[in-house]
C-alpha cells in the first residue's frame, strides 16, 4: 500500500483548515461560536500578553471577524468554558473536564506548577482559606492585602495567590470567571456538583487517548511530537 502523498500547499491547507483559519467567515459571529471556536481548536491558550489585546481575544478575531471579547468572559461565567493545564494555562470545553481530571487528583505529577511543600507548610492557612470561600464565596487573590516588598525590593507574591494556585492545580477550586482579567476562584464541588470523583473521571490512559484524538483533529496534519506536545502529555521513552 502505497502512502498517500500532499503537495506542501495542501498540507498548508489542511492544517489551516483544522484550526479554522483557511475561509474567511461568511456571517456575522454569535456568543455560540465562542465555544464552537474552542472545540474545534481543542483548546485556548491563555496568554498575559498585552500590545493590541490579550492574545485569546486575538486567535479568537483571527477566525470570527468582529465579535464581542465579552463573550469569551460570559462563556467562562456562563459554564461553557473551564481553565485548567492543557498546552499550559488553557481554556477548554467545560465538558472536558472529566479529560484532564487526572491531573488534578496527581498534582504532583505537574511539575512546577505545584509545589508540594509549599502546600504542606502552609496546610492550615490553607485549610482556612477554603473555609473562607466555603462561607463567603468566590474570591480572587486581589481580595487579600497587598504583598510587601521583599529584601532585594521586588514586590513578593502575596501567600493567598499561591495558596489559591496550589489549590487551582490540585483541583480544589476552579475558575468561575475573570474581572479585569484576573481569575475569580469557586470551590470545585459547588462548580461541578454533579461530578464524583469514585464514579465519573477517565483513567489517565483513556484520558490521553481521547487527547490524542483531539490533538489529530485540531492540527489536521502534524508532526510526530507536537501530537503529544498539544496537551503537554509525556512521550514514551522508546529503546533503540
Amino acid at each position: 500500500m502505497s502512502l498517500p502523498h500532499l503537495s506542501l500547499t495542501d498540507a498548508r491547507h489542511l492544517h489551516l483548515a483544522a484550526q479554522g483559519l483557511l475561509k474567511k467567515t461568511r456571517r456575522r459571529a454569535t456568543p455560540a461560536d465562542i465555544l464552537a471556536t474552542i472545540s474545534r481548536m481543542s483548546l485556548l491558550q491563555i496568554d498575559t500578553i498585552n500590545i493590541v489585546a490579550r492574545s485569546p481575544y486575538l486567535v479568537l478575531f483571527s477566525r470570527l471577524g468582529d465579535y464581542s471579547p465579552q463573550w469569551l468572559d460570559d462563556s467562562l461565567q456562563q459554564g461553557e468554558l473551564m481553565e485548567y493545564w492543557a498546552h499550559e494555562a488553557c481554556f477548554l470545553p467545560r465538558s472536558d473536564f472529566m479529560l484532564i481530571r487526572h491531573r488534578m487528583l496527581a498534582p504532583e505529577n505537574m511539575g512546577w506548577k505545584y509545589k508540594a511543600a509549599w502546600m504542606k507548610e502552609h496546610a492550615h492557612e490553607i485549610e482556612q482559606l477554603l473555609q473562607h470561600i466555603q462561607h463567603n464565596g468566590p474570591v480572587r487573590s486581589a481580595d487579600f492585602e497587598h504583598p510587601r516588598k521583599g529584601t532585594s525590593g521586588w514586590w513578593e507574591w502575596k501567600p493567598q495567590k499561591r495558596h489559591l494556585e496550589g489549590l487551582f492545580t490540585a483541583g480544589k477550586v476552579m475558575v468561575v470567571e475573570r474581572r479585569n482579567f484576573q481569575r475569580v476562584y469557586d470551590l470545585t464541588h459547588r462548580v461541578m456538583p454533579h461530578w464524583d470523583d469514585e464514579r465519573d473521571p477517565l483513567s489517565q490512559e483513556d484520558a490521553e487517548s481521547v487527547m490524542l484524538d483531539n490533538s489529530a483533529r485540531s492540527l489536521g496534519i502534524f508532526r510526530e511530537q507536537w501530537l503529544a506536545d498539544y496537551y503537554r502529555l509525556k512521550r514514551p521513552a522508546l529503546k533503540n
